[in-house]
Parts: C-alpha cells; structure tokens; sequence
C-alpha cells in the first residue's frame, strides 16, 4: 500500500469540507480523511467494532450537518480544536523520533482531546475512545486485515444443495465471522424473505475439534446490516421471551466489501434438526392451531398484546411498500426551468401520477433515505417523524456523481431537481403486466369470482385509501413475519429470526403478512397458478371475509384455508374496535399490493396476491345501512376505517 502523508490526509479533509458546505478544516473532516484510507488503520480498527467505515462517515455528517449554499468567507481556515489535534499529532511523532505525521498520531490526536465530533459519535456507538486509543497505539504498522487464518476449512453438510452456489464474498464474510473456528460446516441455506439477504445454517467448530451451538448467518449490504443490529438493540433485545434466537455479538463487516453479517442463535428440535416452519407446516398436527395457541401468546405479551391506540394516515404506515412515487435522472439546479413541477410535503400523489417522462422536477425538503453508491443513486423521502413517515413518498434519483456530492442518510435537502424517468402508476402497471394478465390493467374494475362478478382495480384504489385515516393500535412488531422467519424447535416451541424490519408499528401489519405468507406456502401449491384458477380460490376467501363456513364439498380447500382462518382469529383479537374489520383489510391490501411484485415467489402465488388486494379493497368499499353489519366498512364523513 503507498505511504499516506499528512499532506494527503488534509487535502481529503479539505475536500470533505468542500463537500458538506463547511469551508473550514474542523477534525471531524480530519476523521472522515482517516476512514477513507483504504485499507487504512482508522478503517480497519473501526470495522474489528462491527462498524463499516461509510457507516460512521454518515453518522458525522449528520452530526456536523450541511453548511450554508452561499459561501460566507474565502479560505479554509481551521477550527482551533483541528489546530490543538495537529498540534498534539506533531509532538507523538516527535517523541518517536519523526518528523512526519502519520495516520495513527492524528487518530491517537482525535482520541486524545476527547471533545470533537467524531468521539461524541464513537460514543454513541458504544465505541469508548479510550479503548479505541489504546489498540491504535499498540497495533502493528500494518494495516489490519482481519484476515482469516489459512487452516479455517469450510465444509457443507449432507443436506446442502450442492447446486446452489454461494458467491464467494459471502464465503469471505463467513470466514472473517468465524476467524476463531478451526472449521465450520455449512448445513443448508434457508429460502429467507423477499429482499437481497442470503441465510445459511452454520455449525462452527473449535480448535480442539468440538463441535458448538449452530447458528443463522445473514449476509447482506452492509448498511442493511448495521440497521438491523440496531433495530434489534432497540426493539428487540430487551422484548423477546426467554427462551427464544438472539442475535450474537456484533455485526461483522469486510474492508473488501459491501456486505456484513450477523449470528443469530439456532434452535433445533428433539432430534437435533432444524427447521423453519415452511419445512414444519406438514408435520404440524394443526398449523392453526400452532399458530394460535404459540406463536400469539409466546410473543404476544410484549409485542402484540401491548396495544396503544393508535389513529393515523394510511400512508404513514404503507406508502413504503410501494414503488417510488417517482424516478427521476439527476440535472444540475441550475439547468433546471423557472416553470419545473415542484414536489414537496404533503404530496400530491394524483398529481405526480400525471407527470410525463422528461418533465422537470425540483424536490424540496426531502430527507435521504438510503444512498446506492455502486448505482449512483439516492433515495428520498417525506419527513422527519416517526419512522414509517421517514420512509414514505419515496423519489428515487439517479445519476448523480456521489464523490463531488455528499449525501448521508438522515440528511434534509433543501432542493435537488430531476428530470422524470418513471412514475410510480407506471412501476406498478409494469409488474401487473408481468403477470401476464387476461384483462385490461387500465379499467377502473377486474373480473370478479362466481359470486363477485367484478372486483376493483387495486391500481386504481390505492391511492384513495393512502389519504384517509384508520383507527388502530400501535405496538412492537416483527415487520417481515413470514414462514421462513419463523423457527420451530424442541417440543415444537417457536423461535423467531431476522429483525430487519423490527419496529413499533400497526399492529396487524404482522397478521397481514403471515396471512399473503401462508397463501403462497402452503396454499398455492394445491392451485394450478392461472387466472381462473386464482379466482375460483378468491371466492372461497371472499367466504372468509363474510364468516361464512367453506362448504365440505371442498375438503382440500376447506383443509388448506383453516391456518388463513386461525390468522384471522388472531387478526380479531388485535382489532382497535370488536368487529372493525376494516383496519384489517387495509394492511392487507397494502401488503398484497407489494407482494404482486415479488420475484422470489412464482407467478401464480404473485396474481393470488393482486386478487388478495382487489378482494381487500372490495371489503373496504362503503356498504348500505341495511349490508350485513360484520362485512361493513365505511368511510363515513370523516374518512375513517373504524366501524363495520
């Protein structure tokens, strides 16, 4: 690796000033200059923390913040606290007997004046400067690497599919986790959920030959990581039963690569196996049953059973399950028109829906969500409350140069422009135009069942119920209950796994997602996937919804649709208000509505979801006075889902 001087260390620094709109040399561009070393000893100490480098550089930027556009002075003078951080950096390398000043003195600097901005992060980190300072002082000249030893041997087990392939920067990730191990074996990968996340069942080995407790690795972006240990320490840790999968140690994140991962705890049943409960459905005497009477009450004391009421705008809680309301190509402020349509809080949706490919947009006040460095992309969204608002009306921007700009997660900008590359109507027109369908995606209604001659068109419903309100309960929820993140072990007791999207949120959302989760595992397979096929099943859903018995000329479906049923007597008991089944089919009509884009799951699963969602909105339809009171919806004068 070439020698870094302190001359290039400032001029990084100075460029990261320049960046965030400081025009100052303060040491939190000090600090940003060592994370970007690569390979550097500031980078490598950070990550043996579980801590990617781009990770801490984002949480000082948010931290410092972005300075004024207009620049107020001419130079770049520096802070008096980069001045003392210097000052102390020159006398280390003088009392070893240099006169350059090297990486590790301006860190030890940083470390030792304590009063900076980037130790007030570490410490938010749980990272104690004093420690951190002791290990760079005593640490070799070289870079750490972390590199595993070369007698660490990866095996896989007898039911390993050998066909799939793991890449090898998992297989990297993997060895840097388990670097302590003489060897581990590889058992299966799990089928996991819908995201980009790899989960394999490990058994690590000790150096005397011992064999320890398996373990769920995940491997994901590293961002996706870090998020979720922290969502675990926030929401999780301190929640979860006795007895149950945690997650263990700290993420563990590579100089090499975008990706991190996490250990979580296995759990095996009586005679040592291991299963989730995609693979346990079967031999589940009553999976209803099962899923009533211990998964509720196991983690229902305190997740879904601690219910706050809770009245909020559908879109606070399930606009980020859409596609992006818009996808625009980056184009410079100044290149952008007097004229250009401008996109700020509260979003007019039906007006963005109209936009034309090529208009020019200006966005204002919009919060950076996530930023795609390999994709030259960010993302934004509305708002600075709760979390789920953080996350809604999303714009996604592409093409922007991200080493000139710096954009951080958590960072408000005040305006960007673009020109208009998809709409979120066209997204969504794209994927029903995946499944192929045998109707007209553009009509306002879809063909129905034998007893519903026609059901709305959730593409053009949507947006409706996005606007209006719902009354409903807030508390701790999984995010992503799916069967694959469901573990079943000794004496058939649940366990669950993979926190990423772990949060206080609307209670049924869960219950939503187990019920689209079931339909594609365990109901599905019995239909042939095309469209009648689909409806047919609708309807007997549709009898579901109107509590009405599957008649026994049906067995298989009747025997199929018993866990969708025990769902819903779950749903029931998490309802705000006895009977509001309202509240429910939102949640699930949102959740249908993203699952129809799933690629992960097969086509047919992905049309039963459409169908899933018109059903719902079917259901949230105004009734007459005289309907049947347990199947009524309104919306009433207020605009709310509360009554049926």
């Amino acid at each position: 690796m070439a020698k870094v001087t302190l001359g290039d260390i400032l001029i990084n620094a100075r460029q990261e000033s320049i960046r965030m709109r400081h025009y100052y040399l303060g040491v939190e561009h000090l600090f940003i200059s060592l994370l970007e070393i690569q390979g550097g000893l500031t980078a490598s100490l950070l990550e043996s923390y579980g801590f990617t480098p781009r990770y801490i550089v984002d949480a000082i930027r948010r931290v410092a913040g972005k300075g004024n556009r207009q620049r107020l002075w001419a130079g770049m003078p520096n802070t008096p606290r980069a001045d003392i951080v210097l000052g102390i950096a020159n006398d280390l390398a003088l009392e070893d007997g240099r006169t350059e000043i090297t990486e590790r003195d301006i860190l030890t600097a940083i470390l030792d004046e304590g009063a900076g901005i980037p130790v007030r992060v570490l410490r938010r980190l749980a990272i104690e400067p004093a420690g951190l300072m002791d290990r760079a002082r005593s640490s070799s000249s070289q870079p750490i690497t972390g590199m595993t030893p070369s007698y660490l041997r990866i095996e896989f087990g007898s039911s390993f599919d050998v066909s799939t392939e793991i890449p090898e920067d998992h297989l990297f990730v993997m060895r840097r986790m388990f670097q302590m191990s003489a060897r581990i074996r590889i058992e299966r990968r799990l089928q996991g959920g819908h995201s980009s996340a790899a989960l394999y069942v490990i058994i690590p080995y000790g150096v005397e030959g011992g064999m320890q407790s398996p373990l769920v690795v995940k491997i994901d972006h590293a961002d996706s990581i870090l998020e979720e240990a922290a969502r675990y320490e926030a929401h999780v840790r301190s929640t979860l039963p006795p007895l149950t999968a945690r997650l263990e140690d700290k993420p563990t994140t590579v100089e090499t690569s975008d990706l991190a991962g996490l250990r979580y705890t296995f759990v095996v049943d009586a005679d040592g196996k291991s299963r989730d409960l995609r693979e346990a459905a079967g031999s589940l005497s009553n999976l209803g049953e099962w899923i009533q009477k211990s998964i509720y009450p196991y983690f229902g004391k305190t997740w879904w059973n601690q219910r706050y009421p809770y009245r909020f705008q559908v879109w606070t809680e399930y606009d980020w399950l859409l596609p992006p309301v818009l996808v625009l190509d980056y184009l410079p402020e100044q290149d952008a028109p007097p004229d250009a349509f401008v996109v700020r809080d509260p979003v007019k949706v039906g007006q963005v829906r109209d936009l034309d490919y090529g208009v020019p947009v200006v966005i204002e006040d919009f919060t950076v969500n996530r930023v795609y460095r390999d994709l030259n992309s960010i993302q934004l969204t509305i708002g600075k409350g709760t979390e789920a608002s953080r996350r809604a009306y999303k714009i996604l921007v592409r093409g922007i140069n991200l080493s000139e700009f710096a954009f951080f997660r958590g960072e408000i900008v005040e305006r960007i422009a673009g020109r208009v590359y998809e709409t979120r109507a066209a997204l969504l027109m794209q994927t029903l135009s995946a499944l192929i369908p045998d109707f007209d995606g553009a009509d306002d209604t879809i063909p129905g069942t034998e007893h519903l001659a026609r059901l709305p068109n959730p593409l053009h419903r949507y947006e409706s119920i996005l606007e209006e309100f719902c009354n409903g309960s807030l508390s701790k929820i999984h995010g992503d209950l799916h069967l694959g993140n469901i573990l079943v072990g000794a004496n058939n007791t649940p366990f669950l796994i993979d926190f990423a999207q772990a949060r206080d949120g609307h209670t049924l959302f869960d219950w939503a997602m187990l019920e689209l989760s079931l339909l594609n595992e365990t109901v599905m397979p019995a239909m042939s996937g095309e469209w009648d096929s689909i409806r047919f099943l609708i309807d007997y859903l549709a009898m579901i919804n109107q509590r009405r018995e599957i008649p026994g000329t049906a067995p298989e479906i009747r025997r199929a649709l018993m866990p969708i049923q025990a769902v819903r007597a779950v749903a029931e008991r998490c309802l705000a208000r006895p009977s509001a089944w309202g509240e429910y089919y939102i949640a699930l009509a949102m959740a249908a509505l993203r699952a129809y884009g799933w690629e992960t799951i097969s086509l047919g699963a992905r049309r039963l979801m459409f169908y899933v969602a018109a059903l719902a909105f079917h259901e949230l339809r105004g009734k007459r006075p005289d309907d049947d009171a347990e199947t009524r919806t309104t919306g009433g004068a207020s605009g709310s889902f509360d009554a049926t």
